[in-house]
This record gives structure tokens, sequence and C-alpha cells, in this order.
């Protein structure tokens, strides 16, 4: 079994640099800290925890993520926030909202902020395919609960939306009033969330008797820039959709720009889902059809199971919430069809 001794050896550096690293305390250069937690790593290194389990609970749960602060204006991330903080204070316990400085990953503000005591859980935002945060907490024995859509080979408890049937309901939706021709705007493949949620559409593509095509199915990043970018793609195929399903509400406000600009009206020549029921979805024209998405309970999930893993409780590996299709003006029968 190393030791801490071990570590400062392989890292050259004293053990209380060491200490202060994986305490964070103290003042250590960004590289020190980068070859230091490199040691814990090729060594497994693991702090004492025994003693650590006899100190008091800080009584707070940690929310790392890139770019937090600039997200807390994001309705969507503010309401699940909300929904977590809410809960949280039921139960006795505080919120700690963190980002990563320049050259730190989230991996190691999530084991910073944990060995130093500050907090007795995390959750993590943004869970990816191939992530390695719930790995390498799941072995320095911090409680962690991912926000996303289950992965084969997570080591902790994940939470969201059921992503799968919300896209098989839009897109059931979209076949009812006749469209065949139906698009994806799809969030980038490395996130969690986006496989489910492209395995809906296609499932209801394949049960109605309609055949996928690539080229009716793009990937974009998560602005409105990039739904623009997305739509003005799809538009500009031989054969364009009749109908497009966004992955997101910031997505789908894009595309709806994008129909705009090319002078085409949603609703009418063109239908348009999203997924979410942002405030603006029933604010913008025309009112967006989109999946709601219950961000406040979702964020109250993540209190309720975090604190129940702090102390020892069991909680299921997989917990999913139903969206619910919204139904308003973006979306009507193809124009074939209509007229």
């Amino acid at each position: 079994m190393p030791t801490i001794k071990d570590v400062a050896r392989r890292a050259q550096v004293s053990t209380a640099t060491v200490s202060y690293v994986l305490n964070g305390t103290g003042v250590v250069s960004d590289a020190t800290r980068e070859r230091v937690l490199a040691a814990v790593a090729e060594l497994g290194y693991q702090p004492n925890h025994s003693a650590r389990a006899l100190r008091t609970r800080s009584h707070t749960i940690g929310v790392v993520a890139p770019g937090i602060a600039g997200r807390l204006a994001d309705p969507d991330t503010a309401e699940i926030l909300a929904g977590l903080s809410e809960a949280a204070t039921l139960a006795g316990y505080c919120l700690l909202i963190a980002a990563p400085s320049d050259g730190e990953s989230e991996g190691d503000l999530d084991l910073r902020l944990a060995r130093s005591g500050r907090v007795d859980g995390l959750i993590l935002f943004d869970l990816r395919a191939h992530d390695e945060r719930p790995a390498r907490l799941a072995a320095a024995q911090v409680p962690a609960i991912a926000i996303g859509a289950p992965v084969a080979g997570i080591d902790c408890p994940v939470i969201g939306f059921d992503l799968r049937a919300g896209a098989e309901q839009a897109t059931q939706h979209l076949i009812r009033l006749g469209h065949r021709r139906i698009a994806l705007i799809a969030t980038l493949s490395d996130l969690a969330v986006s496989e489910p949620f492209y395995a809906g559409y296609a499932a209801a593509l394949h049960a109605a008797g309609i055949r996928r095509e690539a080229a009716l199915v793009v990937e974009a990043g998560a602005s409105e820039d990039d739904g623009m970018n997305a739509m003005h793609e799809l538009l500009s195929t031989r054969h364009p959709p009749t109908a497009v399903i966004a992955a997101t509400d910031t997505l789908a406000f894009g595309a709806l720009h994008a129909l705009r600009d090319a002078g085409y009206s949603a609703g009418v020549d063109l239908s348009i889902v999203g997924c979410g029921d942002l405030p603006l979805a029933a604010h913008i024209y025309p009112p967006l059809t989109t999946l709601r998405a219950p961000r406040r309970e979702l964020g109250a999930t993540l209190a309720r199971h975090l604190i129940a893993l702090i102390e020892r409780r069991a909680v299921p590996a997989v917990t999913l919430l139903p969206l619910r299709l919204i139904v308003r003006h973006s979306t009507a029968a193809p124009p074939r069809v209509a007229g």
C-alpha cells in the first residue's frame, strides 16, 4: 500500500506539499499540483479515510462544472440548482458551487474539494460517454451522483430524464401529423445524453416503417448559433426535412431563427420540436412544441439521493424522470397533407 512519502518521492516534492494538494490548503503552483495528482494516480495512493471519517461532516454538497458562473443565468441550470438547494436545505445541508481554475480539470477540483473536507459529496454535471470522474471519486471513496444518462462502467448513481422515451414521443407526434422526412439536431456524441435521445428517435421511425437517413441527423454543439448552423445545413440538403426535432430548446431556438432567415415559417412550412420547455419556449413566435423536463424535481432528487449516499443509505443505480410533450404552434401537418 503506497504512502504519502511514496507520493512525495514520485512527485519530487515534500510530504507537506502532497498534503496541501490533497487537502486543498496552502499555495501550490499548477505544475506542482498536476505532478502530485499524477503521482497519486500512478501509485493508486488512498488517503487515510478512517481518520477523515472521525471528523464532523461539513453538511455541504459540492457542484463542479466548467463555466458554472456563466451557466447560473441559464434557466435550465438555474432551475436544477434551485431544486437541489431547496432539498439540501430541508435536509440540513448547504450547496457549494465551484468551477475549475485555468489548468485544473473538473476531476482534480472534485478530488481537491472532497479531500479538503469542504464537501461531503459531489454532483457531476455533463456526464460524458467515457467519463473518468466517477471512477476517480469512487476510488477515493467520495460519494457522487451524476446528471445524465446511464453509461456502461460508470461508478456512481445516475439521475436524468428519460430521453429515449421523450424523443420517441416527439417523433411519434410528428409521424401522426403526417411527416415522413423527420430530421434530428443532436447534441455532441461524447455526451451521455446523446445516445438515448437518438435511440428514441430511431425507434419511432423504425416502428413507423420510415427509413433513417444519415443526412437528416446533424450533430451540433449547445448554443443557439449551433442550432442555426444545423438548420441551415438541413435546409441545404437535396431533399430537406418537413420536420425537425432538436435535442434541446436552445438548439430549437436557433433552428427557428434559421428558418425565418430562409423565409420559412415554423408550423407552416416546417415543424420544429424542442426538448426542455425553457420559459422562453411558450413566448417565442411561434410558441415551441417541446418536451417538458421537470428540472426542479431533478435537482431535488439529486440532493436526496446524494445525501442518502453520504449517510450510507442505498439509492437506485439509475433514476430517470419522464418528459411530457407540450404541443404548441411550431408543429403542424406538412404542407402536402395540410393542403
